[in-house]
């Protein structure tokens, strides 16, 4: 562990693992911490509880497609989702730096309240605090978000379960980035910011979901590494299937981004057995597609099939080359 913290550490990438790992879950230790998923099942109430947190510092506030209200609403509720849970309530803690607009407060509440009532969820507490001007980054925002458990899942996988992500990948961190370095491209390169209650009700509905997670920050290789990693088995993701809008293509390539590594915030990835997974294709509709499997073949490591038949080893992000994504 370095000696101090580096932006490196928040990029959702190999030193946020170890940062967690190392000085979080080391001292915190408990079954529902252990599991580190994006919301911790809590199993002494009369039904089971799903409770999640999450922090929002995106840069800039407002970007294609989104702001950080409509960010911090639909990111605590699927979180939840990705838990098996249904959510019910939320909390909305601000931090507000000193100048900033009373009139951008507005439009990013009112986005908050127009994702609540989309999700049917409450906000019903919270906190604000207003820091010195310079102090702070205009605004940030926490979540945390209740909701009722209605779906087991677990690791148990297969092998030659399905790997399937709900849609186009990457759209949200290009588009963070056009938006915060004043990029120009033609079309309509938008974010993917959006709930996933629907789509995560439609998986739940089928028996052989292991597992679903939302690729948010370190984008789609980190979740799928973070899948397998404390697990005995492997991933194949497939490069010919991995599904990329042109203009998030362009952009990376333009770039040097990698699109495997960029953030999504409503997308879903699913585990699901195999003889299920053309079903929850076709349930989620035309955007979802089958981009890996589970193996044997090198446990605990995420492997590409690339698109001239060769083998690349995929890791977890490292470095930081979109800061401030959600």
């Amino acid at each position: 562990m370095k000696n101090n913290i580096t932006l490196d550490h928040g990029s959702g990438g190999l030193l946020t693992s170890r940062l967690i790992e190392q000085e979080i879950v080391s001292r915190f230790q408990n079954p529902s911490l252990n599991e580190l998923k994006d919301a911790a099942v809590l199993e002494h109430f009369d039904q089971d509880i799903v409770f999640s947190t999450d922090s929002f510092v995106v840069d800039p506030w407002k970007f294609p497609g989104g702001d950080i209200g409509k960010l911090a609403v639909c990111g605590t509720v699927n979180d939840i989702c990705m838990a098996g849970g249904l959510p019910r309530y939320l909390s909305c803690s601000l931090i507000l730096e000193e100048g900033f607009p009373v009139a951008d407060l507005q439009t990013i509440l009112n986005s908050m309240k127009e994702s609540a009532q989309q999700a049917d969820v409450s906000i019903v507490t919270g906190d604000t605090k207003v820091i010195e001007h310079q102090k702070g980054h205009q605004i940030w925002i926490n979540t945390a978000g209740i909701g009722t458990k209605i779906k087991d899942l677990d690791y148990k996988y297969q092998e030659g379960d399905a790997v399937i992500l709900s849609g186009s990948m990457a759209r949200h961190g290009a588009s963070v980035f056009m938006a915060r370095e004043d990029i120009q491209l033609e079309g309509n390169l938008t974010s993917d910011c959006a709930l996933l209650i629907d789509q995560a009700r439609i998986a739940f509905s089928f028996s052989g979901l292991r597992i679903l997670r939302d690729p948010t920050r370190g984008g789609v290789a980190t979740t799928c590494l973070e899948l397998i990693e404390h697990s005995s088995w492997g991933m194949e993701l497939d490069e010919k299937k991995l599904p990329i809008d042109s203009d998030v293509q362009t952009l990376c390539d333009l770039l040097g981004f990698d699109p495997l590594y960029l953030a999504c915030e409503g997308r879903m990835l699913a585990i699901i057995d195999q003889h299920q997974a053309d079903a929850l294709c076709s349930a989620l509709g035309p955007q979802a597609s089958i981009i890996g499997k589970i193996t044997k073949e090198h446990p605990q490591k995420l492997t590409l099939k690339t698109k001239i038949g060769a083998t690349r080893m995929l890791r977890k992000l490292s470095g930081q080359p979109l800061p401030r994504i959600c």
